[in-house]
């Protein structure tokens, strides 16, 4: 039940149509609410004081309004019913009641950045570990731990390679905020050293401690609709599934630590939500530390740097269960790798639960191991499989019907089943669809959601594989986008060489927008070269390149075939996407092939806006 609500212009630097919803109500409520309302809303954020949630709407348009005030009255007591400031009808919720503020507020010191609305993993990589295995449709999670505060702060950074064994020195990821759990004076009194030689000083301060939380979050926040009750156990995760309900029932007793491992889609973000969520019943939400390889390795450097490590040592050293979602995505540095490997045989040594997740399959880890002097595998090691035909046509069926998207038998079958589609690229073209449709919705033509679809997807476009002729390349190098200073920046990374195929595909961008009536006008900010037969590296480059200029998204022209990252292009992509969500940006993928898409483009265009 909604006890109350306020609403309020929340602008930032890179979004200046930005709306806080703060909530005092249940969970289930809150995924109601995110269900209705749909991508505009940021991922459900736990706070404290007068409100319980705090959700971050991208823009607030009179019909947004609508739909909230629907949903908040079905949602909220008949007995807080009063009137609206925004009409005359009866509004049910109770004291203060939502205040549109008219004009823009700054936002606080510490408050949550916008953060990406969550979807399944990245498309499948080929490396050598089982076939996807998806997860189901959303529903209400239990009990949410509460998500970081953030506030976005670039930095400049250094470049650094990416080693086959998976041991990256460290780099400079763009800033993000980070979670205050405690209150300062709680978090610099309990942050005592535990017998680490550190680079810091004996005590971490609450300035210390606050600085580290501003520039970087250690913490990954967590999906609510990704809980036990959401995941449909089968024959391709059925392994999997009594672990992780095993490590809930008695964490640190068996399966520790625990690695889920499987390629990109199999459900393993879905599985240490799950094991969060159910762990929190039992020993708190306080007690469990929830973080990725990227946010670990690169929140020790950053607490080293900044003096807050004391403050860290103290947090880790209160939990009693570490999640560490992409453990082969950590960046193993001389300044890290020693806090890392103490800090995870302690855990081991003290009984407390370790569970991690992997793109890549145990033998393939042991460089990382050596890196971090930790054995990942030492304890219990399980993969995720690709279901059969009939449970990934009932899990689509479930998404669909969480999104509220219509579709027939048989065309899930022509769209999705039949190339057995990755439940992220589902997700993420099932959010396009929703994107499109709402920018087509003054358009004369009445598209199903089957065409829209289509129109992003291809299906039954005629690809044209020839190269850019002479007069195209001409065409879009004498094309330049509109000299003003638009709030979408954006930039292309395209293969070394292929900077005329980049040209054409900005001037198709934009040609394929007016083709769709879209007044989605960007300032290009930059058309950047990457060595696309360098195997190490190149996604983190992308990354600090990103974030270095200031854009809200990029543009991936994808490796040639022939190249050494073609060959890898799967895995390369979701990398790539990876080190891109950390730094905020939005990410869209332009496969070589796919140069005189027009469906490419549309989706490049919803992807980004």
């Amino acid at each position: 039940m909604i006890k109350k609500w306020d609403v309020a212009p929340a602008p930032n630097e890179k979004n200046s149509s930005r709306h806080k919803l703060a909530i005092k109500g249940e969970m289930k409520d809150i995924f109601l609410i995110v269900k209705n309302l749909g991508s505009i809303c940021s991922r459900p954020e736990k706070t404290s004081g007068d409100f319980d949630f705090i959700i971050y709407l991208s823009k607030l348009e009179m019909e947004t309004m609508k739909k909230l005030k629907t949903v908040m009255a079905e949602l909220s007591s008949p007995a807080a019913a009063e009137t609206d400031s925004f009409g005359d009808e009866p509004a049910p919720f109770a004291a203060p009641k939502p205040k549109l503020k008219t004009e823009p507020q700054a936002p606080p010191a510490a408050k949550p950045a916008e953060q990406p609305k969550p979807a399944a993993a990245p498309a499948p990589a080929p490396a050598p570990a089982p076939a996807p295995a998806p997860q189901a449709a959303p529903k209400p999670a239990e009990q949410p731990r509460p998500a970081p505060e953030q506030k976005p702060a670039p930095a400049p950074v250094q470049q650094p390679p990416l080693t086959p064994s998976g041991k990256p020195p460290s780099m400079g990821l763009p800033s993000q905020a980070g979670r205050a759990r405690k209150d300062e004076a709680a978090a610099a009194a309990a942050a005592a050293p535990a017998g680490i030689p550190a680079a810091a000083s004996p005590s971490a301060s609450p300035s210390a401690s606050s600085r580290l939380r501003a520039r970087w979050s250690m913490e990954l926040p967590l999906i609510p609709t990704y809980s036990f009750q959401t995941l449909i156990a089968g024959s391709h995760n059925r392994f999997a599934h009594a672990a992780a309900m095993a490590v809930v029932e008695n964490p640190g007793v068996i399966y520790n630590p625990l690695l889920l491992f499987g390629t990109p889609g199999t459900g393993k973000t879905h599985f240490i939500n799950s094991i969060s969520y159910g762990l929190s019943a039992s020993i708190g939400q306080s007690n469990i530390f929830v973080t990725d390889g990227i946010k670990l390795s690169k929140g020790i450097e950053l607490a080293v740097k900044e003096n807050a490590l004391p403050w860290l040592e103290g947090m880790l050293a209160k939990a009693k269960v570490l999640i560490i979602d992409d453990v082969h995505l950590l960046m193993v540095s001389e300044t890290n790798k020693k806090y890392l490997s103490k800090w995870l045989n302690d855990f081991v040594a003290q009984n407390k639960q370790i569970v991690v997740t992997s793109v890549f399959p145990p033998k393939a880890l042991a460089g990382l191991e050596d890196a971090v002097g930790f054995q990942f595998t030492q304890g219990w090691m399980v993969d995720l499989k690709m279901p059969n035909a009939q449970a990934y046509k009932s899990i689509i069926s479930q998404l669909l019907q969480g999104l509220d998207v219509k579709l027939t038998e048989e065309e899930i079958s022509n769209i999705f089943a039949a190339g057995f589609m990755p439940f992220g690229d589902v997700v993420k073209s099932l959010e396009d669809m929703r994107k499109l449709e709402k920018f087509l919705v003054n358009s004369s033509n009445n598209l199903t959601h089957s065409q829209l679809l289509d129109m992003l997807l291809g299906l039954s476009e005629a690809l044209d594989p020839t190269p850019v002729t002479d007069p195209e390349a001409q065409q879009a190098a004498s094309w330049q986008p509109k000299a003003k200073d638009a709030w979408f920046k954006w930039g292309i990374f395209y293969p070394k060489g292929m900077r005329r195929e980049a040209e054409f595909a900005l001037y198709s961008l934009n040609e394929r927008a007016k083709e769709l009536g879209l007044n989605t006008d960007w300032s290009q900010v930059f058309v950047e070269e990457y060595n696309s037969d360098e195997l190490y590296g190149i996604p983190f480059q992308i990354g600090n390149t990103a974030t270095e200029r200031n854009v809200n998204g990029a543009i991936v022209l994808g490796p040639q075939p022939t190249s050494a990252l073609g060959a890898q292009e799967a895995e390369f992509r979701h990398i790539t996407f990876k080190i891109l969500d950390s730094f905020l940006v939005k990410g869209s993928w332009l496969p070589m092939s796919r140069l005189k898409s027009k469906a490419a483009y549309a989706k490049i265009l919803m992807d980004l806006v």
